[in-house]
């Protein structure tokens, strides 16, 4: 099988004509044709356009080894919580960090490493509490974690807590 015949064994799969499969990338339906027909070969620019529009596997795409499909963004997630035991918060906050926009992603490093440096440049221990259990007679990070573990965390959830109180007394009025 050589390229011509992968890239429309691509196209068959995803159910497109010629000019629609060329549309998405730029392309003429009469180049898929050529490149179909092996009467031309595309050239690099016109493969990376296909690898990045229809998540083609470049490997497969180039030389037939391998899957026709990169695997999905889940399934490479899914693939790491379960090699490096992730919970499902360490899972969710991966899956935002890969979504972000790579000037997001380097605006939170940076952010990362300002507060980095500014606690290394610190006198204080790293690991100490922020506020000493002696600072509140009672009060730990125990308490403080126990105390906001059950505020409600939608507005409905807070009105099943805490019901509206009728101030008039049933009378209908305001003020």
């Amino acid at each position: 099988m050589n390229i011509g015949d992968r890239i429309k064994r691509v196209r068959k799969y995803l159910d497109l004509t010629q000019r629609e499969f060329g549309e998405r990338i730029g392309l003429k339906g009469n180049t898929i044709a050529q490149y179909e027909l092996g009467r031309n070969n595309p050239v690099d620019s016109a493969l990376s356009l296909m690898i990045r529009e229809y998540n083609i596997n470049e490997e497969w795409l180039r030389t037939g080894e391998g899957e026709m499909f990169k695997a999905a963004p889940t399934d490479v997630l899914d693939q790491l919580a379960s090699e490096y035991n992730l919970s499902n918060a360490s899972y969710i906050v991966v899956e935002k960090f890969v979504n972000l926009k790579p000037e997001k992603r380097n605006e939170l490093i940076e952010f990362f490493l300002e507060v980095s440096k500014a606690i290394i440049e610190s006198d204080a221990d790293p690991n100490a509490p922020a506020v000493p259990d002696s600072f509140v007679p009672g009060f730990s990070e125990d308490t403080l974690i126990q105390a906001f573990g059950s505020v409600p965390k939608t507005p409905e959830e807070l009105e099943k807590k805490f019901p509206p109180v009728d101030s008039d007394g049933g009378q209908g009025k305001t003020g």
